[in-house]
């Protein structure tokens, strides 16, 4: 049934009159975390930065496969389900990109067209001409150790591909780590956390959700509790040249190479029309 969805998702976004191209969607299975504390947390992706770029792209012509470590039906973060995380923050237009959700059944438990990495693997990672990874706090959850993850990862950078990601998105470039199970692990326990030589993106100039922004997201959010650790640290002990925009929650993309990366929920628009800049060269 989920193939046959995914056939059917794939004929009606592929415009017949442009030459599409296959982009990669990748999202968190994670719905609820368990804190640094031991509140439990929930979770999911965020709506404006999955469905921002999500209908750019399908109004470009390009075809979107949706993918999570377990093919499992994403959880929406009951955060960002709101107009005010959009860039344009009426209501009209998030009444727009709730409905495409909607349409598009992305958190349908029986009918969602969202597959699993190991159907990604049968598909073949080479079919695929970018990749996208939304934030929300999820990508903590199941997106920075997966070995999975790291592979398809490791193929976009080697080929020169496309690849963006926003928010709390860019952790899951840490999956292409050597040692990327062993970096998590010290960051939770709060030790010395040392990467293997040979990440991909060592060098790379990258943002992502910046430790002031965290620091208000762990008032207002987190229910008074933390993260294990936050993004901006992580990235930047695994040897990423990290940046961050001026004024927080204010648009803030880098573009280094292929890799794409945006700094909070505004980028999101960003961190999309610079992808598919890149696809059109």
């Amino acid at each position: 049934m989920k193939l046959k969805t995914l056939a059917a998702l794939t004929a009606l976004i592929a415009s017949p009159l442009t030459l599409a191209d296959e982009i990669l969607v990748v999202m968190s299975d994670t719905a609820q975390m368990t804190l640094k504390n031991g509140y439990d947390y929930k979770t999911g992706v965020y709506l404006n930065e999955l469905m921002e770029p999500v209908k750019l792209f399908l109004d470009a012509g390009h075809t979107l496969t949706f993918a999570s470590p377990k093919g499992m039906a994403p959880r929406l973060d009951p955060v960002s389900d709101t107009p005010d995380h959009f860039l344009d923050v009426s209501k009209a237009n998030y009444d727009a990109h709730k409905a495409l959700f909607n349409e598009l059944k992305i958190d349908d438990k029986t009918d969602s067209p969202v597959v699993s990495f190991a159907r990604i693997e049968q598909i073949g990672i080479d079919k695929f001409d970018a990749v996208f990874v939304p934030g929300g706090h999820a990508p903590l959850g199941d997106l920075v150790a997966n070995p999975q993850l790291g592979e398809f990862l490791r193929h976009f950078n080697a080929q020169k591909k496309p690849t963006g990601l926003v928010c709390h998105g860019p952790v899951a470039l840490l999956s292409a780590l050597p040692n990327a199970a062993q970096f998590e692990v010290a960051m939770k326990s709060g030790k010395n956390a040392k990467p293997a030589d040979g990440w991909v993106y060592e060098g790379y100039r990258m943002t992502t959700f910046s430790n002031s922004e965290e620091a208000v997201a762990t008032q207002y959010y987190l229910g008074g509790d933390e993260l294990h650790y936050w993004p901006q640290d992580a990235l930047t002990k695994a040897g990423g040249d990290y940046s961050r925009g001026e004024k927080d929650w204010h648009p803030h993309v880098v573009v280094d190479r292929e890799l794409i990366t945006g700094q909070n929920n505004k980028s999101s628009i960003g961190v999309a029309l610079a992808l598919l800049k890149q696809l059109d060269q």
